[in-house]
């Protein structure tokens, strides 16, 4: 018993004598810091990537984004473009600006990495902007936009989070 105390004891100056004297408290202080950087980094890139999709500030323009990403899995199909060309001078009243927008929005789109993110990031933007009756409006074209080639799993659960994001269903 003596000599496992001894060894433990010897084992535990060694340990607090590197922690003090030899740096050990620089180098937990240097992890630290990488792993604090390498955070803020990570955080900066993400804002980086999603400033397109921030910097919008007209509903119709967000609404044309969600358009353009609900078929995600692969690119609007030209039914689909054509769908959402109609709509936008219909609808949003674009009328000539209809290539100019349609074109910025899909750039806006690329930036995206799911429909659901550009979703939580209008949500704010679609609450204070829109009536209960123009969100309604925004959910069934983006409903329009994902029935034409048939609605998926994964379409329907985009559509229900962005219904309870603009506060058309109750949140979970």
């Amino acid at each position: 018993m003596p000599v496992i105390v001894l060894v433990a004891s010897t084992f535990t100056f060694w340990v607090i004598y590197w922690f003090v004297r030899m740096g050990g408290v620089d180098h937990f202080r240097e992890a630290s810091a990488r792993r604090k950087d390498e955070a803020q980094r990570a955080k900066t890139r993400a804002l980086e990537r999603t400033a397109p999709l921030r910097a919008i500030d007209d509903p119709r323009d967000a609404a044309t984004v969600l358009m353009l990403l609900i078929p995600r899995g692969s690119d609007p199909t030209s039914r689909q473009i054509a769908t959402i060309e109609e709509r936008m001078r219909s609808v949003f009243d674009f009328g000539h600006e209809v290539n100019e927008r349609l074109t910025h929005a899909r750039f806006i789109a690329s930036c995206a990495q799911s429909f659901r993110e550009a979703a939580k990031l209008f949500a704010d933007l679609f609450n204070k902007r829109l009536t209960a009756e123009e969100r309604r409006e925004l959910v069934g074209l983006v409903e329009e936009i994902a029935g034409i080639d048939g609605l998926s799993a994964n379409q329907t659960a985009d559509i229900d989070a962005l219904k309870r994001l603009v506060g058309l269903a109750p949140a979970e």
